[in-house]
């Protein structure tokens, strides 16, 4: 068919199903929703537009973008809202109200707009100013017309691309014009689904009897390729429906009679679970009184933010949007979390992505949970345990890699963190109540740890330092809800295990003969429990084969992070410099000179190419501003002094975009990590957020960690974890040598009177390395300045176990300083 420039007056849209549908960019300039349960909407934006608004939960994503396309009233040029200069400002510090400024590049026309949701009504506001920009121009000298581009329930394409005289496509989304309440709405929906439904205060344009709005698909049909791709600056193209595909609606909005430079009026996006509920409340929410709205939409966040801790007055504007993000992204039906409001490269991801991270991850629900109690919204906390317990846990206790808001599994990894991760959250809250089932989730962790098929990348199987860390640390807190809970048995059970796991880690994935540094440091995972054995290991996303010796990454910190060990600890003293000299980058931007920010691991390769092309399984991974957050939640935990984070508060704040929203990714100076070359394109300025995601849920809380560990003058691990290993007490390294004789099959292991020596528990002892063989070693660090007592044991791959004879062993570590300890078994 083709589509002649003159006003085409169809009944259905040609050329189904469009353009594959994609999703918005993902580097996100603002969000919101109600701080109230009632409305059931959560809405984005980018690049000064609205894009993906998400209803009835927060993963469910039913626009793709809304802007505003501008002509001249003689056709001559045309522009797209969202290509202009555009600025982004938080009306109330302490509220998720926005107001965007685009401004055309050529002086021509300014467009402001004010976003908020109506906190009773599924609903989302723009209150719209157009205003001119030329001299003796007035409003009637422009045309200006509303794009959108609806994408019901995470999708919009329909079928495979069609011609244009092919039959119509099925699948896909559906759009068409309907009146109501003396409007007319360009209305959205999926057959006996979710319906949208858009409107506006001022009326459409009628031209010879007809109203000026039209449906079509995305780059054939749709209002965008008939006004600007054509080049003619003239709307020819009147379809009343388009059905199966990737619709998008236009409405050319009617300025009256006026001849003043500006005309203000309003934009409304309602959802219902049908046609005519969409409209329902669309009109609902146009006819009240707009102004009361914002101010009702602006107390309740006003009392929310005022319930927060202040941290001694270190809390800043940037704490509070942090929380408000936070909260913004909980699900107002169950209490779930999502990773981040959108759809990481969304520009080059479409239906096939349908989840983007607007699902929920039990790793970075705990995170930023955790987060919230920090910030004292404890409520919001216990709603995200009672998810995680209630709807996503499996009947076994295990918990998926991720999940709908609903509980469907979207990707069914198992990441044993993420059973842990979860156990800790509770403990952090106290929920006895929840006692039963946490218990299967802690049975689940001690019977199938250490051992994990995916780490906290979710990309490789094996023994993980952070795997082990939440591990461990899901067992003590589990053991500690099991004591409570009156399970004496349990508590003993996960004890033993967690001790066994702590004093072992080292053994299982601390190299002493790595290719970095003075070959001695923690690598990302190890195939076997041997880190010296040098297994060679597929890395994903593009990354290829390496030794596992060759890989590291920041896991190592999450030991100290969730108090498995001391922050001076002598394995995490020695992995700190290598770490640093191949994953640190130390970047000046946005006024801060010396912004430290760090890799994932080197030979990643999550994140655009080289060529700045977006990641799309392969690419270069980038520098992640949450190791900045926990760097400086590690340097403060050494010290005990909360001033050290500072210089890592502020390389955050200039990893923000403008208003405050921290990425999950921030250029890097091009290098080469151990050969693995990452450049960054001329184009692209270190230190600013790259297109992946902004902002990240996870980094977002971070920086409320961050701040509360400043004001506590102490890392966040939880309490009785740090109590069982001493994670806070000043450390002495002891060398214990012992000269033993042993079979084939058969270790030596270290026993004692402490957890760290395993509680005179031989299963849980600390195995020695037989490199100088008769003479065994290990080396730990231990409280300075307390007596032990311990022994050594011989154990085979039976757990046959034969203890040393004759009196235990005893000494006193120093006040500092290091000791060796010789014996004969």
């Amino acid at each position: 068919m083709l589509l002649q420039p003159s006003l085409v007056l169809a009944d259905n849209a040609p050329c189904a199903p469009g353009v594959p549908s994609v999703w918005a960019p993902s580097a996100k300039d603002f969000l919101g929703t109600s701080a109230s349960d009632t409305s059931k909407v959560y809405f984005t934006g980018a690049e000064g537009v609205l894009t993906e608004v998400f209803y009835p939960t927060v993963d469910n994503a039913q626009n793709v973008d809304l802007q505003f396309l501008v002509t001249d009233a003689n056709k001559t040029w045309g522009d797209e809202e969202r290509q202009q200069k555009h600025d982004i400002v938080q009306v109330n510090k302490r509220s998720m109200v926005w107001q965007t400024t685009s401004t055309d590049k050529d002086g021509r026309w300014k467009i402001t707009k004010k976003f908020f949701s109506d906190p009773t009504s599924p609903t989302v506001i723009q209150r719209v100013t157009f205003e001119t920009l030329e001299p003796g121009k007035t409003v009637k000298d422009y045309n200006v017309y509303v794009l959108n581009n609806p994408s019901i329930n995470n999708t919009g394409s329909g079928s495979a691309s069609t011609q244009c005289n092919s039959p119509a496509s099925t699948g896909g989304d559906n759009s068409r014009t309907l009146s109501s309440g003396s409007r007319t709405f360009l209305v959205a929906s999926e057959p006996n689904s979710t319906s949208s439904a858009l409107t506006t205060s001022l009326p459409w344009k009628n031209v010879d009897g007809s109203v000026m709005v039209s449906n079509g698909f995305v780059g054939k049909s749709d209002g965008f390729t008939d006004l600007l791709s054509s080049k003619d600056q003239t709307m020819n193209w009147h379809y009343e429906g388009a059905f199966g595909g990737n619709v998008a609606q236009m409405g050319w909005l009617d300025f009256g009679n006026t001849t003043a430079s500006s005309i203000s009026f309003d934009v409304v996006l309602g959802f219902g679970k049908n046609e005519s509920e969409a409209m329902d409340v669309a009109n609902g929410t146009l006819n009240s009184d707009l102004v009361a709205l914002e101010g009702t939409y602006t107390k309740e966040w006003e009392a929310y933010t005022k319930g927060l801790k202040d941290q001694g007055g270190l809390a800043d504007d940037q704490y509070y949007l942090a929380a408000m993000t936070l909260k913004s992204i909980q699900d107002k039906t169950n209490g779930a979390m999502v990773a981040g409001p959108a759809t990481p490269w969304g520009e080059t991801n479409g239906d096939g992505n349908q989840g983007g991270y607007h699902l929920v991850w039990p790793r970075d629900l705990f995170k930023f949970a955790s987060s919230l109690i920090a910030a004292g919204d404890t409520t919001s906390a216990n709603k995200a345990v009672n998810y995680l317990f209630n709807v996503q846990m499996q009947s076994n206790g295990r918990f998926p890699q991720n999940s709908y808001v609903d509980g469907r599994i979207y990707w069914n990894g198992t990441q044993m963190d993420q059973t842990a991760m979860p156990i800790i959250l509770a403990w952090k809250l106290d929920r006895t109540d929840l006692w039963p089932r946490i218990k299967l989730a802690a049975e689940y962790l001690a019977k199938n740890g250490p051992y994990t098929d995916q780490e906290r990348w979710e990309e490789m199987a094996g023994y993980s330092p952070s795997t082990i860390a939440a591990e461990i640390s899901g067992l003590v807190c589990a053991a500690d809800l099991a004591k409570k809970s009156n399970d004496p048995d349990a508590a003993s059970f996960y004890l033993k295990k967690a001790d066994e796991w702590r004093n072992n880690v080292a053994n299982w994935t601390f190299t002493n003969t790595g290719f970095h540094g003075n070959g001695k440091y923690y690598i990302r995972i190890t195939a076997n429990q041997d880190p010296n054995d040098d297994v060679e290991l597929e890395f994903k996303n593009g990354t290829g084969k390496n030794g596992e010796r060759y890989i590291i990454d920041g896991g190592f910190l999450e030991l100290v992070r969730l108090g498995a060990m001391s922050p001076s600890d002598w394995t995490i003293l020695e992995t700190i410099p290598e770490y640093d000299a191949i994953l640190k980058q130390t970047i000046s931007v946005n006024g801060n000179k010396s912004a430290d920010a760090w890799f994932r691991y080197n030979y990643d390769g999550y994140g655009e190419h080289n060529d700045g092309r977006n990641f799309d399984g392969t690419g270069r991974g980038r520098l992640w501003p949450i190791f900045t957050a926990e760097r400086g939640i590690y340097e403060v935990a050494k010290s005990g002094k909360g001033a050290v984070g500072d210089s890592y508060l502020k390389a955050l704040k200039a990893f923000s975009s403008e208003a405050g929203f921290i990425p999950e990714q921030v250029w890097n100076k091009s290098t080469s990590l151990t050969g693995w070359e990452t450049t960054t394109p001329a184009d692209s300025i270190p230190g600013t957020a790259t297109r992946s995601i902004r902002p990240l849920s996870w980094a977002m809380g971070e920086y409320i960690n961050l701040i509360e560990a400043m004001h506590n003058n102490e890392s966040d691990a939880p309490k009785v974890v740090c109590d069982r290993y001493a994670c806070n007490q000043p450390q002495t390294d002891v060398t214990f040598n012992v000269n033993a004789t042993t079979n084939p099959g058969e270790n030596i292991y270290l026993v004692g009177n402490n957890p760290l020596l395993s509680n005179w528990e031989a299963s849980s002892g600390i195995k020695l390395s037989p490199t100088a063989y008769p003479t065994r070693s290990v080396k730990v660090s231990l409280p300075a300045s307390t007596s032990f007592e311990y022994k050594f044991v011989k154990r085979d791959a039976n757990g046959k176990t034969i203890w040393e004879t004759g009196d235990n062993h005893s000494f006193q570590t120093p006040a500092n300083g290091s000791i060796t300890r010789d014996d004969t078994f």
